[in-house]
């Protein structure tokens, strides 16, 4: 979920954990023990459960503490909650935060140096307390940037506090955003991500989670690992450089080509694809391709599967789909092989449809559907994301 910035955001606050300095978080995404030899022990957990096609991470947030669901987006910095008083909020079914009932609530003034980092875009004009406004394709939130208290909890009860973190108190926020979302929670790569307050005391700024695949039953969490011990390691893991883009929030890699099956589709037809043109966005559903290729792409795919789509103008089948397999193709020599799992959601209605759409862009966005059953690890110190197959529906 890539965002416009209109006023925004100032950061970083340093986050001090009881877990002890250096130790690693772990919050949980699904339900069942994780494998060994995929993520170390020493990890800090925290739960993650799928609402609709986002999913969502639950934050201890104030003293005392107000439990808020956040939609988990790898595509922006800003940790963001519904905040009273409200003069324009959506309809939330559990309470809204109420910060004037949190003793450890702190509004940000102007003068603060965490409201005027590099590319925060704070507001400031007629006013000393830090202003944000941040937009995103299906909605925008607009407030005031306060620290709080905030804690994560594993399944086996254990809780880690952190004390200072920076967010986004929202008190006019629109968009597509459901009645069981009561903000987002910005894993991206700038100052004010949640990961990158919190990763120094918990050894490094650096994360892991594993996404379920569409329509998996909701009674189901993942986990979602920060800091020390969140390493993806074992067999078949692939891992990839990040390219350092303008954009210093994004996790991007350079996409040459998707292949289907054994036939390569290269990205542009024109010359070689521009560096880090496709970024890994969790908050967005569907993978983003530019029409022109989205196109190509397509016409391999309905060539592949024998039998016709739902219609002319979809990739939406009936029947089953076989064994068809796509691959990534990123620079460097590293390639992403994603079964139907990734590449076909099944719909309510028993149809298989694709999971990538052409849009007019020049970039490509990587989704979280073609991200489902990977352990996937995102090293901001080290630049690096890793990739290893692991059934998702099967970690806790």
């Amino acid at each position: 979920m890539a965002p416009t910035i209109f006023i925004v955001l100032a950061l970083l606050s340093i986050a001090e954990s009881t877990a002890g300095k250096g130790g690693g978080l772990k919050l949980e995404l699904i339900q069942r023990r994780l494998s060994p030899g995929n993520v170390s022990p020493m990890a800090a957990k925290s739960q993650i459960w799928p609402e609709t096609s986002e999913f969502i991470v639950k934050i201890a947030v104030g003293t005392p503490p107000t439990e808020v669901h956040s939609i988990l987006d790898t595509g922006s910095d800003l940790f963001w909650a519904q905040c009273r008083p409200c003069a324009k909020c959506y309809r939330q079914t559990n309470p809204i935060y109420d910060p004037s009932k949190s003793s450890t609530f702190r509004t940000l003034s102007c003068k603060s140096p965490q409201c005027h980092l590099r590319g925060s875009g704070a507001a400031c004009s007629g006013t000393n307390t830090c202003k944000y406004g941040y937009g995103y394709g299906s909605g925008s939130t607009q407030g005031e940037l306060a620290t709080e208290k905030m804690a994560v909890t594993s399944r086996s009860g254990a809780t880690t506090p952190f004390s200072g973190v920076v967010f986004g108190c929202g008190h006019n926020n629109s968009g597509t955003f459901n009645a069981n979302e009561m903000g987002l929670i910005g894993l991206g790569r700038g100052a004010i991500s949640f990961v990158s307050q919190i990763g120094p005391s918990v050894g490094g700024k650096k994360f892991s989670l594993c996404l379920m695949p569409y329509n998996t039953d909701p009674r189901i969490s993942s986990s979602l690992s920060i800091g020390s011990g969140s390493e993806v390691k074992g067999l078949g893991v692939i891992t990839a450089q990040l390219v350092r883009t303008p954009d210093q929030t994004s996790y991007s890699l350079t996409l040459t080509g998707i292949s289907v099956g054994k036939t390569l589709v290269p990205y542009s037809t024109s010359g070689p694809p521009a560096k880090g043109n496709a970024v890994l966005d969790t908050g967005t559903p569907p993978t983003l391709l530019p029409k022109e290729l989205y196109g190509r792409l397509a016409a391999e795919v309905r060539r592949h599967i024998p039998s016709k789509p739902v219609d002319d103008d979809t990739l939406c089948y009936k029947d089953h789909l076989g064994d068809l397999v796509m691959t990534l193709h990123f620079d460097g020599g590293v390639d992403l092989r994603l079964s139907t799992v990734q590449t076909f959601n099944k719909m309510s209605d028993g149809s298989f449809c694709f999971t990538a759409m052409g849009v007019d862009d020049k970039d490509a966005l990587i989704g979280n559907n073609m991200m489902a059953n990977f352990l996937v690890g995102y090293d901001i110190d080290n630049m690096t994301v890793s990739f290893k197959p692991t059934d998702c529906t099967k970690i806790g």
